[in-house]
This record gives C-alpha cells, sequence and structure tokens, in this order.
C-alpha cells in the first residue's frame, strides 16, 4: 500500500511543476488582475499594508520592475496579439518607485507569503519567484487533501474527485499572483479533514486531521474578503452527518479544541482586518471610484436573477478561460466537466438518503445560489463584480463532498466480499477519469501558450516551429514538460487509488471514534 507521507510529498511535488510550468509558459502580467496583485505582495513584504489611497488605488512604493508590470498588458482582452507586444520590462535594481494597486485593502497574509521574492530578485526573475512560491503554497494545501483523503477507506473514487475539483483554471491560477487558487485548496483541504472525521472517523488520525483543518481554515480564512464564509461552510455542513450527538463527542476531544482555537483565531483576525479596512464596501463608497462595475443602482432581486440566470456562463469561467479571461479553454473541456459534474449530481439525488441525501443537497444549494445572493446584496452599491473563478472553492468542496458519501455506500461491503467485476468496473472508471483530465488539462495548456506565442488563430505549426514570442525556453519544452506532468500525475493517482483501495481492510482496522461512540482515549 502507498505510504501516506509519500503521498503527500510526490502530490505536493507533481502540483506544484505542474503550476510552475503555467507560470513560466504565461506571460508576466496576464492573469487577472496580477499587476495589482504583484504590486500588493512587494509593498507588503516592505512593511506597506495598505499605502496611500488615490483616485487610481493605493500609492506604494516597489521596485521598478514590479511597478512596470501595470504597462506590459498590451495582449490583455486582444486574443488575437501575441504577448511579443510587450517590451522587456524596465527597471533598476530594487530602486524603489511610486506604484499603484487596487489591492490595497485586501487582507496581508498571502501577499506576504508570496512577495518576499521581490526582496532577492532585481529584475523580471523575481516576478516569476513569486509565481512560483505562489504555485508551491497552492499545491500544499492540495497535497494536504490528497493526504487526508488516501487515509479513508476506499479512497480510489473520492481521489479521482479531485481531479475534476481541480480544474484547469485552478491550476492556471495557482501558477499566477493571485490569492483565488489558495484559497481554493486551504478551503478544500479543511472540508476533507473534517469529512474525515465525519465519514471516516479514526482516533488515530484525529490530530493530524484537526491539524490540517486548522492549517486548510487559517490559511483560507485570510485570503480574500468572502473567504471566511466559505470556511465556515467548509467547516459547518459536514457536522450533518454526524449528528448532535457526535458533535457533543467530538467537542471534548483534545486536538478539535486546539483546532477550534487556532481557526477562531485566525477568523478573528480576517474579519478584524475585513471590518476595519473595509475593503468589500470601501471602493464603493469613495468618490473617485478606481473601480467601477456596471450595474450599480439595481435592484438587490433584478441582482440575484441576473446571477443566477447567468450560472453556466459563471461556470465556464471556473472551468478555464485564461488570460484576463479572454482566452477561453476548447469547448471538449467545458462538456467533459459537465458531464462529470452533472453524473455526480444525478447520482447524488438518484442514490442518497438521509443525512447523505440532505448532506449532497445543502453543497449543492450552495454552489447554485450563493453567488447570486451575494451579488444581489452588492448589486446595488458596487455593481455586478461576480466571476466564476470565485466560485471555485464551493465546486472544489461540492465535487469532494458528494463523491465521498457516494463512495462511502461502498464500505459496507469488504474488498474480499465485493464480486471481481464490480471492482474491475471501478478501476476502469477512475482510469477514465484520470486519463481524460489529463487530455483535457494538456488541451488547455497548448491553447493557452498558443494564444500568447501566435495569436488566438495563429496555426499549430507555426507555435512548435516560429512562435512571435515564446516562454524561457521555448515552447516545445514546456509542451513537452505538461505532457509528462500531467501524464505522470494521472498515472501514479490512478494507481495509488487502486492499490489503496485493495488495502483498504488495513486502513478500516484502525481503532475508530465511531467504533468506541466518541469516548475520550
Amino acid at each position: 500500500m502507498p505510504r501516506p507521507r509519500t503521498l503527500f510529498w510526490v502530490s505536493w511535488l507533481l502540483a506544484s511543476l505542474l503550476s510552475i510550468a503555467w507560470a513560466i509558459a504565461t506571460p508576466i502580467s496576464a492573469s487577472p488582475d496580477e499587476p495589482a496583485h504583484m504590486v500588493k505582495a512587494a509593498s507588503v513584504v516592505r512593511g506597506q499594508l495598505v499605502g496611500e489611497p488615490s483616485a487610481l488605488g493605493h500609492v506604494v512604493q516597489v521596485p521598478a520592475y514590479v511597478a512596470a508590470t501595470h504597462a506590459e498588458t498590451c495582449f490583455a482582452f486582444h486574443p488575437a496579439v501575441t504577448a511579443d507586444c510587450v517590451d522587456a520590462l524596465a527597471g533598476d535594481g530594487n530602486a524603489l518607485v511610486d506604484s499603484t494597486t487596487t489591492a490595497g485593502l485586501y487582507n496581508p497574509v498571502y501577499y506576504v507569503l508570496v512577495g518576499w521574492p521581490s526582496l532577492i530578485f532585481q529584475n523580471e526573475a523575481g516576478l516569476y519567484a513569486m509565481r512560483a512560491v505562489s504555485a508551491v503554497l497552492f499545491s500544499l494545501f492540495l497535497a494536504l487533501t490528497v493526504l487526508t483523503v488516501s487515509g479513508w477507506r476506499r479512497p480510489a473514487l473520492p481521489l479521482a474527485a479531485l481531479a475534476i475539483a481541480v480544474p484547469p483554471m485552478l491550476i492556471f491560477l495557482g501558477g499566477s499572483v493571485n490569492p483565488n487558487a489558495v484559497e481554493t485548496t486551504a478551503t478544500l483541504a479543511a472540508f476533507a479533514g473534517m469529512l474525515g472525521v465525519a465519514l471516516h472517523p479514526s482516533r488515530s488520525l484525529l490530530v493530524q486531521r484537526s491539524m490540517i483543518v486548522l492549517a486548510g481554515s487559517a490559511m483560507a480564512a485570510n485570503t480574500r474578503g468572502l473567504s471566511p464564509l466559505w470556511v465556515l461552510l467548509a467547516i459547518a455542513i459536514p457536522l450533518l452527518l454526524i449528528g448532535w450527538s457526535g458533535i457533543r463527542e467530538l467537542l471534548r476531544r483534545r486536538p478539535v479544541q486546539w483546532a477550534i482555537a487556532g481557526t477562531a483565531a485566525a477568523a478573528l483576525f480576517a474579519l478584524s482586518w475585513l471590518f476595519g479596512s473595509s475593503s468589500l464596501t470601501a471602493a464603493v463608497e469613495q468618490e473617485d471610484n478606481f473601480q467601477t462595475f456596471p450595474g450599480v443602482g439595481t435592484h438587490p432581486l433584478a441582482g440575484f436573477v441576473m446571477t443566477l440566470r447567468e450560472t453556466f456562463g459563471y461556470a465556464q469561467g471556473m472551468i478555464g478561460n485564461f488570460g484576463w479571461l479572454d482566452t477561453p479553454a476548447p469547448l471538449g473541456t467545458y462538456a467533459l466537466w459537465a458531464a462529470l459534474s452533472g453524473a455526480i449530481v444525478l447520482a447524488a439525488f438518484s442514490i442518497l438518503r438521509g443525512r447523505s441525501a440532505l448532506f449532497a443537497a445543502v453543497l449543492t444549494a450552495c454552489f447554485v445560489f450563493l453567488p447570486p445572493i451575494i451579488q444581489g446584496i452588492y448589486i446595488t452599491a458596487g455593481g455586478l463584480i461576480w466571476q466564476g473563478r470565485y466560485n471555485l472553492p464551493l465546486f472544489a468542496i461540492a465535487v469532494l463532498g458528494i463523491v465521498a458519501v457516494l463512495s462511502s455506500a461502498r464500505n459496507t461491503a469488504s474488498p474480499v466480499e465485493e464480486r471481481p467485476q464490480t471492482r474491475s468496473a471501478f478501476n476502469r472508471l477512475t482510469l477514465l477519469v484520470w486519463a481524460l483530465w489529463a487530455a483535457a488539462q494538456f488541451a488547455c495548456f497548448a491553447e493557452a501558450l498558443r494564444r500568447y506565442a501566435v495569436g488566438s488563430t495563429g496555426s499549430w505549426k507555426k507555435l512548435v516551429l516560429d512562435p512571435e514570442w515564446a516562454p524561457p525556453g521555448g515552447t516545445a519544452l514546456w509542451l513537452t514538460a505538461s505532457a509528462l506532468l500531467l501524464g505522470s500525475t494521472a498515472w501514479l493517482a490512478w494507481t495509488a487509488g487502486r492499490r489503496l483501495d485493495a488495502n483498504s481492510p488495513v486502513v478500516a482496522a484502525t481503532e475508530t471514534i465511531r467504533a468506541d461512540k466518541l469516548r475520550a482515549g
């Protein structure tokens, strides 16, 4: 059986390399609002947590090569324009100049963690280094999720669910300076830890899971303004599977108490910053608003209906819309994720009963209705601000959670009792999911690289042989590296899941909290 620690390190390495491949193959400033986030990160590590407000954003002092990222977006919103239009990044070492950022009021935790390379490097290598640090941080919480799921009984299907929960857009964002990806995987890690306690309780694993819940919750809560809400849902919804008596027993456990205290402290800091800085409302209250959005003055009910009506449109941006949301994924990618996600929901409402059905219904309802509710509340004063990528945390926990309770139905029989035909069918299903995931991820990577190298209408032959723009190392190198990394990830994930399933009695033999009625040990 694969050792959980080995799975953790291997998954962290592979996810980091996949995100770093995106980080290098994507031109600087070619992800949503990245110049603002880079300037914010470089200023925070220099002690400027907010900066001075102005009509264009908050004024801070950062190295010239970081400030120059604002001027390197000539390709944004022009899919046929290659990244060759960008001049070389200007800069004079670490000499500080004035710059502005629309992220000035955002929580500084993520930015201090990814901004430190700008203190070391004196040219655009510092920008790539910040991306790489963000990729490693994003991948850490994804690896913690894998570690948690690998400790469940019969984890092959839940591991395959992680493939669906990690669409191309998430890995792309993981390789950019943007808190969106870290928010998603940190929330997912906390949710997976809670699911482990609820569905596969183990006294020996309680400390590990509690610490993962704490780490994921603390990080996620301090990424974006809405993140504390996602953390609350990630912690609270799995409790529906336990019931009040189980919750009371869990609260008596010392590791659970530590996790609660740590999460509460992190959430308190996040909320103190959120309301102290008024980051959700300050922009709409300024007379000279530097972030104006359409729809200001619209009735909340109209905002709710408009956002609900565009659910599938937002889903496109959640699955894959790269660059400045101007480079859509191949159509087959959307069809694949729609088919797999739809199959999961249909299976849930066809098979699940009782608490499991309620759990799945709440997850689905949060994914569908929370964005319209949030947008409806905000639209009158702030306008239409919702984007599909904002829903990534809800999508990830919904996919993993529903598949987890569906998979738990298999746990009523041991692998010895399970028919060989059934076991073989599950193996083929998980192999198919991972193979399709790898193929779709590569198609998206290649499409995004083509858009910047030869334009959205450029030929694939020209991409390889004569690109107008190329990332460091060349286009052929990164296409090959991406294919190898994706193939290795899919194969290793399927192999690990299959072996863990085959040896699940070893996992299930651990002494469970539920077996001893959650008595303190």
